[in-house]
C-alpha cells in the first residue's frame, strides 16, 4: 500500500499533467493558423475529439488521486483527535 507521501506525489503529479492542456491547446491553435496547409474540419474534429477523451482520462484519475488523499488525511485527523482526547482525559 502506498504512503500518504506517495499518494500526495501522485497527485501533484496528475495536477501538473492536466496542466498540459494548456500547451495542446495551444500546439492546435498553431496548427489552425500557422499550418501551410489547413487542418481539414475532420482533422480538427477528431484531434478536439482526442484532446477532450485524453484530458477526461486526466481529471478523472486527478480526482481519484485527491479523493484517496482526502481520505487519508481525514483517518490521520480523526486518529490525531482520538489520541488528544485520550490525554486530556488522562489529566
Amino acid at each position: 500500500m502506498a504512503s500518504a507521501i506517495d499518494k500526495i506525489f501522485d497527485l501533484e503529479q496528475s495536477i501538473m499533467q492536466c496542466w498540459n492542456v494548456v500547451d495542446d491547446i495551444k500546439l492546435i491553435t498553431e496548427q489552425v493558423y500557422d499550418r501551410p496547409e489547413p487542418l481539414t474540419e475532420d482533422e480538427l474534429g477528431n484531434l478536439l475529439m482526442g484532446l477532450e477523451s485524453m484530458y477526461q482520462l486526466k481529471f478523472d484519475k486527478c480526482f481519484r488521486e485527491f479523493e484517496e488523499v482526502c481520505k487519508q488525511y481525514h483517518t490521520y485527523r480523526k486518529t490525531h483527535e482520538m489520541i488528544q482526547d485520550a490525554k486530556d482525559d488522562l489529566k
